[in-house]
């Protein structure tokens, strides 16, 4: 996702927001519909709300593993992969800020927004 696929927020280069303080639901739809993610349903809604939940209690250079953000919502294992495509886009449109550690040894950046 460039800064130009999304009108109403400011991404870096990678499609993570810069400033997260200003996310909310409607920016959350602004990205998922930028990347192709609509509608967003109870199942993704559990999952973005389970990931900032993750990030506010846990370290902010640890990227949450997703079988037990699956597993705290009461969904299968693979629930972040069968919503999202991606964990990153998952993050992104939870409106979390690009983690401290090589996010890239989750996914290959291609996947990045």
């Amino acid at each position: 996702m460039s800064n130009d696929m999304v009108e109403n927020v400011q991404t870096d280069v990678d499609g993570f927001l810069l400033e997260g303080q200003h996310w909310d639901e409607n920016v959350a739809f602004e990205v998922a519909a930028a990347a192709g993610i609509e509608p967003l349903t109870d199942r993704h809604w559990a999952v973005i709300q389970a990931l900032r939940q993750s990030f506010i209690a846990g370290e902010p250079d640890l990227f949450p593993r997703m079988p037990h953000i699956c597993a705290a919502i009461g969904l299968d294992e693979g629930c972040v992969s069968d919503l999202f495509g991606d964990p990153l886009i998952a993050w992104q449109i939870a409106g979390l800020p690009k983690s401290g550690i090589d996010m890239s040894a989750y996914m290959p950046s291609s996947h990045l927004l």
